[in-house]
């Protein structure tokens, strides 16, 4: 008796407590927010970012890479794509219709930054002073973001170029620097031209190839004015050749693209790697 009380007692607490949340939010339905844009991520082939007091960069997806097509030509960095596509699904704190009228209000009628995914364009303005978050719109919505992403907007180009030096997927058959020279012959051996005579190991040669094949640089920077430096010449089974100009300091060695005047740093034990042969030991020793 005392346990089918406690049960009717405990039900009863549950039929309340759902009359009350019914009462409270009559009609609510559990959806969840949505993100700024209605962007699948994986549909996203264009990214423009214009800035106020910066050059406009583009991007373009091109095979599942993305490339930088604008104010320069090159392979784009991976981890910072990612990180400019995840503000096209960001969640909102706050969202409100868009007063064209205010536009000034929210630093919107010149917004600090205009990001677009394909055609849909994203005006970043100031912030709030209560929460330090910034007015961001979208078509008719204004929105209130937590302010994590501008810096990404405002970052110079050369923060989105991928330092790595040479392309995915192709096969080195040619070297030239002022160190060394290496050339494949169509027995698939080695032979540096200055030496024929002298027999090259594959696995030594294939192991200097793969410090240029994996090679990432300290830093890329975009230049202007033509630097004189001494030739770099790499070769590969498919396209044409990479051509670099070598300029060597103290502690570092810069790799200049005569195609898009990028220039590469390297420390100089890196390079160093990149231009001498390993000593193999002995396999039977």
């Amino acid at each position: 008796m005392k346990n089918r009380l406690i049960l009717n007692l405990l039900l009863a607490t549950i039929l309340i407590a759902l009359g009350v949340i019914t009462w409270l939010k009559p009609g609510q339905q559990n959806s969840p927010i949505s993100p700024i844009t209605a962007l699948d991520i994986n549909a996203i082939q264009h990214i423009k970012i214009t800035r106020k007091k910066a050059q406009t960069i583009e991007l373009q997806r091109v095979k599942n890479k993305w490339f930088i097509i604008k104010p320069v030509e090159a392979l784009a960095l991976a981890g910072k794509i990612e990180r400019l596509l995840k503000i096209s699904q960001i969640v909102p704190a706050v969202t409100y219709p868009l007063d064209n009228t205010s536009l000034d209000k929210f630093g919107l009628n010149t917004p600090v930054a205009q990001l677009s995914f394909n055609n849909e364009t994203l005006n970043i303005g100031n912030t709030e002073s209560v929460h330090s978050r910034r007015y961001v719109s979208h078509e008719t919505q204004l929105f209130l973001l937590d302010d994590t992403f501008l810096h990404h907007l405002t970052a110079p180009v050369d923060a989105y170029i991928d330092t790595r030096l040479l392309p995915d997927s192709n096969q080195i058959t040619g070297l030239q620097t002022p160190q060394i020279t290496l050339q494949r012959q169509a027995d698939n051996t080695w032979k540096n031209p200055q030496t024929p005579s002298v027999e090259l190991s594959s696995d030594a040669v294939q192991m200097l190839l793969d410090e240029w094949r994996f090679a990432r640089a300290i830093n890329v920077n975009t230049i202007v004015n033509q630097t004189p430096g001494k030739p770099v010449m790499i070769s590969f089974s498919e396209g044409p050749s990479l051509n670099f100009k070598l300029i060597e300091q103290q502690n570092n060695v810069i790799l200049i693209s005569t195609v898009n005047k990028l220039a590469y740093t390297f420390s100089q034990a890196k390079y160093k790697k990149m231009t001498t042969l390993p000593t193999l030991g002995d396999p039977d020793a």
